[in-house]
């Protein structure tokens, strides 16, 4: 058992030397971590307490709104990006 631990380790360690591997461990180690922050900052803000139910709904669509737009964006960009090519 311990020769595993062992051999993951160093295969850990080694892996973080290359670099798409270790670009995507930290990306995940930041995802990771934000949504850590996010959910302690809702658990000790009491985040949408105040709001009524009509309140939670506008603020649905109003997220919905922006993802699409966001969406969007990043479609007309990628879109940008073929045709310059």
């Amino acid at each position: 058992m311990l020769r595993l631990i062992l051999l993951l380790v160093v295969l850990l360690v080694v892996a973080l030397f290359i670099p798409p591997v270790k670009r995507w461990a930290l990306e995940e180690l930041k995802a990771v971590s934000d949504r850590l922050v996010l959910l302690l900052l809702r658990i000790t803000s009491q985040f949408e307490s105040e709001l009524t139910e009509d309140g939670r709904k506008e603020q649905k669509l109003w997220r919905e709104q922006r993802l699409r737009n966001l969406h969007g964006l990043a479609l007309r960009w990628e879109q940008k990006r073929k045709s310059q090519a």
